[in-house]
């Protein structure tokens, strides 16, 4: 009986750091590291979910880009998530929308957790050298790149808003191996974004 009731208990601590694990990781959190703090502490972690969450989304509010002057072309900010569809839909927009090009943004969103630990500092080194290598082959005049953090659906559109861009690229699909317990990023970008959204073809 003993024995049946401990089993409970850690079927039931198990859960509930599965349940704090999967909700941090649709807050744009490392589903990794809050699985194995969830399964360790189980309810014990609910409280350090709910301060994390509280102060990454304080620490979000005051960071905004500066909006761009007014300016001929347009501006066109592309999210890539490592996927072979995300750099498929910025060629095509390239090809597409090139010759009316103000200027290229492209961009990459890593959970909140990669700002500060060791590994997410080396996660932030090996994705910059990425975009910088795809920077410099796109053959647009004006062309940058950022990181930025969260959920990549918010973050991207966000950023989109407050720079001034006019248009958001993506993938036909998202990326990530939780995609279909959370659904498509790509659908949740073109259902919330106030920008326009241009999704690349799939096998394009």
């Amino acid at each position: 009986m003993a024995t049946r009731a401990l089993l409970i208990v850690a079927l039931v601590w198990a859960l509930i750091g599965l349940v704090v694990a999967f909700t941090m990781r649709h807050k744009g959190h490392d589903f990794s590291v809050w699985l194995t703090l969830g399964v360790a502490l189980g309810p014990l972690s609910v409280p350090l979910a709910v301060e994390r969450a509280r102060f990454h989304r304080a620490q979000e509010r005051p960071i905004r880009a500066s909006p761009t002057p007014p300016h001929q072309g347009f501006d066109l900010l592309a999210g890539l998530d490592g996927s072979v569809e995300s750099l498929d839909a910025l060629k095509t927009a390239i090809s597409l929308f090139g010759p009316s090009l103000s200027s290229l943004t492209i961009s990459t969103v890593l959970d909140y957790d990669s700002r500060e630990s060791p590994s997410g500092l080396e996660a932030q080194d090996e994705v910059q050298e990425m975009l910088d290598g795809i920077a410099s082959g796109v053959g647009v005049d004006r062309v940058e790149t950022r990181l930025l953090f969260g959920r990549p659906e918010q973050a991207l559109a966000e950023y989109a808003r407050t720079a001034g861009m006019e248009l958001i690229v993506v993938g036909a699909r998202g990326h990530g191996s939780s995609e279909r317990v959370f659904g498509s990023v790509t659908g949740r970008i073109v259902g919330g974004s106030e920008i326009p959204v241009f999704v690349g073809p799939r096998g394009s």
